[in-house]
């Protein structure tokens, strides 16, 4: 670890003379596409977090009693001329604002831009407190420091290693819809959350070498991955099948990001079609599919599998992208911080933010405590434009809905939910992806006309949000950054 350490030091001293300050491009002349993708082990050990292992994700929290599978830091880098950006995904129910700029500084080091690093979790609910609210009780953090270096060195050391395997590649990508008739819910996720409006596509784009080989690929769903949300075992739950799935058939690294799972998009109650091992379907004694219901590994399995053929298949049926052009634009996103709850976690401590992340200068919009100093990014490649959102993004932010009104019962007069328009229709691309808990995990982004008052029935998400206008500043984040972008 020592030499690994001394090496990167080296190299960033060289990089910085030879780039004189500068991002430093090795194809900045090449107008081809170069790519590459790996991944690394970010499984919590007695060694990398010495601490008692608490998971995230349900309230009251869990201890972890084992490891069912491995958590991963997965990464694709892209580049072409003078542009790249790089995608980092994690097993992990989110990282702070904080972390993850440390991050990007330490790679600025080695000729990156930082703002061109976006960094995201999967949100599993099997992996351990990265955040600092599901600790053994809640004014007690569940963080393990030595840990949080851990996935800080490892993600460095993985997006360094990747960059330095960059081939030219080329390009297919490819929208999907998800339906499945058999299940109570076709679109294989549960909204627990009225109206309910779930995201019925997937998204996917793989990346050949000179061989024809596999790369990479990259597959953007929009569910909680939570099917073992009730176990005490450490897994990154259903996008582990998902990967080991699109790498044994398409070869290469696979990234997953999660997309817009807020609001709830879950797994949760739904019937998955069954999968063996091999990833064949089973059936029952009448010869009907098997359908799972209630969480268990093989509903996990079954589900990876599942979201993985479909993107296999749409894939397949994809034409090469001829000369894909790739693009980066981020903008500043400053988030006031004004739910109560969230407040306290903040002036706490449990959430840890260093101050150079927050904005204390613009107190008529980001009041006494400040606001977060988020970022937003789009990413175009081809057909391919990829947003991303700093916390859980609701479906119907990113796909729109139709005007409904909603009885809640007694004690309730009905609610009317009004259209949203989605931001994925103003992406005017054929492949949208959306990276949800990039860049930081703020909670719910709770459409302001969505705020329920405490003690709703459907009282749950405000709770989990930076604020009432939350969802309107990204909003117009976004179409600021999207009217630029053109």
């Amino acid at each position: 670890m020592k030499q690994t350490a001394l090496n990167r030091a080296v190299m960033a001293c060289c990089t910085i003379l030879l780039c004189l300050g500068a991002a430093c491009h090795r194809h900045a002349e090449d107008d081809r596409l170069y790519a590459a993708a790996g991944r690394a082990i970010i499984t919590p050990t007695e060694e990398n977090h010495p601490e008692t292992l608490y998971l995230g994700g349900v309230f009251p929290s869990r201890k972890a009693t084992a490891v069912h599978d491995d958590l991963l830091a997965s990464a694709l880098v892209l580049e072409q001329g003078g542009e790249h950006v790089v995608l980092v995904s994690l097993d992990l129910i989110g990282l702070n604002r904080s972390r993850i700029r440390e991050i990007q500084d330490r790679l600025a080091a080695f000729g990156l831009d930082k703002e061109h690093v976006l960094i995201a979790s999967t949100h599993t609910h099997e992996g351990p407190d990265t955040i600092g609210v599901y600790g053994p009780d809640v004014l007690t953090s569940g963080v393990s420091p030595k840990y949080m270096a851990f996935i800080q060195q490892t993600i460095v050391d993985l997006v360094l290693e990747v960059r330095d395997r960059l081939e030219p590649v080329n390009m297919r990508a490819a929208r999907a819809g998800v339906n499945v008739p058999v299940s109570n819910y076709p679109t294989l996720i549960a909204d627990m959350r009225v109206p309910a409006i779930t995201v019925n596509t997937l998204s996917a784009a793989a990346f050949q070498g000179a061989d024809g080989g596999t790369v990479a690929t990259l597959i953007n769903w929009h569910s909680h991955p939570e099917v073992m949300i009730a176990s005490t075992e450490v897994s990154s739950d259903f996008p582990r099948w998902t990967r080991m799935r699109m790498e044994s058939l398409l070869g290469g690294a696979c990234v997953y990001i999660s997309g817009a799972l807020g609001g709830l998009s879950s797994p949760i109650g739904v019937d998955v079609p069954a999968r063996d091992e091999r990833g064949l379907p089973i059936f029952d004694d009448q010869g009907e599919p098997l359908l799972l219901r209630e969480g268990s590994w093989d509903k996990t399995r079954s589900l990876g599998f599942v979201i993985a053929d479909m993107a296999i298949e749409a894939l397949a049926e994809a034409e090469p992208v001829v000369a894909p052009e790739l693009s980066v634009d981020v903008e500043a996103l400053p988030l006031p911080a004004t739910n109560p709850v969230m407040l306290l976690t903040f002036l706490s401590g449990l959430v840890d933010y260093n101050p150079q992340d927050l904005i204390m200068d613009r107190p008529e919009m980001c009041g006494p405590v400040g606001c977060i100093s988020e970022r937003l990014a789009v990413v175009r490649l081809g057909p391919t434009a990829l947003v991303t959102s700093p916390g859980e993004t609701f479906p119907e932010t990113w796909i729109g809905r139709k005007e409904s009104t909603a009885d809640f019962g007694p004690g309730w007069a009905p609610f009317r939910f009004p259209a949203v328009e989605g931001i994925a229709e103003n992406l005017k691309a054929e492949v949208p992806m959306h990276m949800t808990n990039c860049g930081d995990s703020i909670g719910y982004l709770v459409p302001r006309t969505d705020f329920h008052l405490p003690g709703h029935p459907d009282f749950y998400e405000e709770a989990l949000s930076l604020g009432r206008e939350t969802e309107t500043l990204y909003r117009e984040a976004v179409t600021n950054l999207l009217v630029r972008d053109r």
